[in-house]
């Protein structure tokens, strides 16, 4: 027997494929939809959820990430907030961001803002489809049926 025949061989088939390693590092926010899931993925509490909600996505790359503040909110900007919320996004992102806040209400809109919007919009169309509804039409117009103001509510909430 020889020396070369006599070392194992590997078995091809118990070789199992690895998994490929995803690294966080380098990646970018795209815009603010991504922004907005990339906050509710970070799980923040208290007044740094209250900072990153009121933040307006601007831009993000290599240098900076850069959000805007609305006038009246610069208060939630404190030290700690800030700390709290580049580690929370270090961790998604794979490094905490260098922070470049614009001057100015920015184009964009924040998160808080964007909640108010959808639920502005929900109240709306849920105001619209009962007040349109046959059976509401009917009892208004053959009985002097109103509507008590702000009775109405989307079936979801």
């Amino acid at each position: 027997m020889s020396a070369a025949s006599a070392s194992p061989q590997p078995a091809e088939a118990s070789v199992l494929p690895q998994e490929p390693v995803v690294s966080l590092s380098g990646r970018r926010i795209a815009d603010a939809d991504d922004w907005f899931e990339l906050i509710a993925a970070c799980a923040l509490k208290g007044p740094t959820r209250e900072l990153a909600a009121n933040l307006v996505f601007v831009a993000h790359t290599d240098e900076a990430l850069r959000v805007s503040l609305a006038p009246g909110f610069e208060y939630l900007r404190s030290e700690r907030a800030m700390e709290e919320l580049g580690t929370a996004l270090a961790q998604r992102l794979g490094e905490a961001p260098r922070w470049v806040f614009e001057q100015g209400a920015a184009a964009g809109e924040s998160l808080h803002e964007r909640v108010h919007r959808e639920r502005d919009e929900r109240q709306g169309d849920a105001e619209d489809a009962f007040l349109n509804d046959p059976e509401v039409q009917r009892l208004m117009q053959q009985h002097g049926a109103r509507v008590v103001p702000d009775s109405i509510r989307p079936y979801n909430e």
